[in-house]
């Protein structure tokens, strides 16, 4: 027995031998490998494993900021009051809904348009390529600062501008209104985004096969033919990857909310990113806002697996 398991260690020593080092001597290529990855996996494990198991520990507490000595395990009371009882939760995940689908599906369009505006040979076409991209280069606050600014209810150019070409008859106290809060910021953020589904897409256009587009129109096909038949499905992959990209950004959207409504009025403008601050460093809450956080993943997650697939399918 001492000799078949002196065997068996000399020859997983030999096994491990040989994947460090070479029959050289040197270190192998596994081994160089390790070494690349090595800052890599530390750096994931501190910003995102190590949070990540932190978070799903918080969500079973009553972990407080207030009374960090005072934490016990409660099991899934948190779960139970946000998925029955705590209304201000339901109202925050239809609103990042909202949020989120009219502000994907109208950057998606806006973007789109400009792209094959951009596509074609117009006169200062690379100028205007550029000045295309001002809205997605300046920093989410300041977007916010000026959609403030921009929607005030007294002195803002929206208004203004609305009510001289006689669509409002009165200013509209937009970040006021029950109403019209969300329109506001999902216009500003419509805006913001917009330029960098015109550079995905335009990236997308600039490698489309100029022989089909060319052998169509010898065929006859009109514009919406080659469109629909050679420009979409050639772009089928880069929409896919930027739509689902933008609905994960634009659920985690926070500083253009925060700095505008901080989610009012009267929660008018509640998502789910302000919500779990409020909860997390407003009411100082640490266990309650990790168990919104976990169901946030959760939905992010189905949510990719499910649109990756159907876009595959």
């Amino acid at each position: 027995m001492q000799r078949m398991a002196f065997s068996n260690a000399h020859s997983s020593g030999r096994r491990l031998r040989g994947l460090l080092f070479s029959r050289q001597g040197r270190l192998s290529d596994n081994l160089y490998a390790l070494f690349f990855l090595a800052p890599v996996l530390v750096i994931l494990t501190i910003v995102i494993f190590y949070p990540l198991v932190r978070v799903l520990s918080y969500s079973v507490t009553n972990a407080s900021l207030l009374f960090p000595n005072r934490e016990e395990y409660i099991g899934l009371e948190n779960f139970d009051y946000l998925l029955n009882q705590d209304a201000i939760f339901r109202t925050a995940v239809k609103n990042t809904l909202v949020f989120t689908f009219f502000s994907v599906m109208g950057g998606f369009v806006l973007g789109f348009a400009l792209a094959l505006l951009l596509n074609e040979n117009i006169p200062l076409r690379n100028v205007l390529r550029g000045a295309a991209l001002i809205p997605w280069v300046i920093p989410g606050v300041i977007v916010a600062l000026m959609t403030l600014y921009m929607f005030n209810g007294e002195v803002g150019i929206i208004n203004y501008t609305l009510k001289s070409v006689g669509l409002i008859e009165e200013f509209i106290p937009w970040f006021g209104s029950l109403d019209h809060a969300m329109l506001a910021v999902i216009i500003a953020n419509i805006w913001n985004q917009t330029p960098f589904y015109m550079l995905m897409l335009l990236a997308g256009l600039q490698t489309r096969p100029d022989e089909l587009m060319e052998a169509a129109k010898i065929d006859g096909a009109g514009s919406w033919a080659r469109f629909r038949h050679i420009t979409l499905p050639h772009l089928s992959k880069v929409i896919m990857i930027i739509t689902a990209l933008m609905v994960i950004w634009n659920f985690n959207n926070f500083d253009l909310i925060w700095t505008t409504t901080q989610g009012g009025p009267v929660n008018a403008t509640m998502v789910l990113s302000v919500y779990t601050y409020r909860q997390a460093f407003v009411s100082f809450n640490t266990g309650y806002a990790s168990a919104i956080a976990v169901l946030w993943l959760l939905g992010l997650l189905a949510f990719s697996y499910f649109y990756i697939r159907a876009m595959e399918g």
